[in-house]
């Protein structure tokens, strides 16, 4: 019932237009920033750019997990993460170029950050996440939409799209085997990922 009534609000054309407003600005000054990027590091920083808005069935889900009332005032209110973009870099210290970059744009607002590269999770997932409230304007009301961006290199997104894929509807028992191997590989790929980073420092000095 209470994900029928979120689903509703949530897919209301206006609600719908002000989340894909937000992430369509934030979209675009990612480009602006790669474009810059790119011309001072004569090389591409960003593979991929995707997004979405969070489905109101994943919003229950996460609003239950934490304990929080399930209505779609408390989910606006308190989730940083309905409308969501992630950045796939080439290497690992693109990643902090392009949150610097965001960082610095002054119609933005940094609301928080997580580092998960220099602290990763306990499962082996990488990757920066930047919760940033954008302007949405409308006649005479501007309204800041929050917009989670997570920022990840290849090899990082590559261990967590595999991961995702094979913890899938697994049960407790399948899942604790699964995720134990995950670690191990999340370790062999950080690795990978850092010599592909030194390799390529090395090729520049050349």
């Amino acid at each position: 019932m209470e994900t029928n009534k979120i689903k509703v609000k949530l897919e209301a054309p206006m609600v719908q237009a002000r989340y894909q407003y937000a992430i369509d600005v934030m979209l675009t000054r990612l480009r602006m920033i790669d474009a810059d990027l790119t011309k001072k590091n004569e090389r591409p920083l960003i593979r991929n750019l995707c997004s979405r808005i969070k489905t109101a069935e994943s919003i229950v889900k996460k609003l239950e997990r934490k304990e929080r009332e399930v209505t779609f005032e408390t989910a606006v209110n308190t989730l940083n993460d309905i409308a969501g973009v992630r950045v796939v870099c080439y290497f690992a210290d693109d990643i902090y170029q392009i949150a610097d970059a965001v960082r610095r744009q002054k119609d933005f607002t940094i609301v928080k950050e997580k580092n998960y590269i220099r602290k990763p999770k306990k499962s082996g997932y990488q990757s920066l996440h930047l919760i940033v409230e954008v302007p949405v304007t409308y006649l005479d009301k501007t309204t800041a939409v929050r917009v989670e961006i997570q920022i990840r290199s290849v090899a990082m997104d590559y261990w967590a799209e595999l991961d995702s894929q094979m913890c899938y509807k697994k049960d407790a028992g399948q899942l604790e085997a699964v995720e134990k191997a995950t670690k191990q590989y999340a370790d062999v790929i950080a690795g990978v990922d850092k010599k592909m980073l030194e390799l390529r420092k090395k090729i520049q000095k050349m």
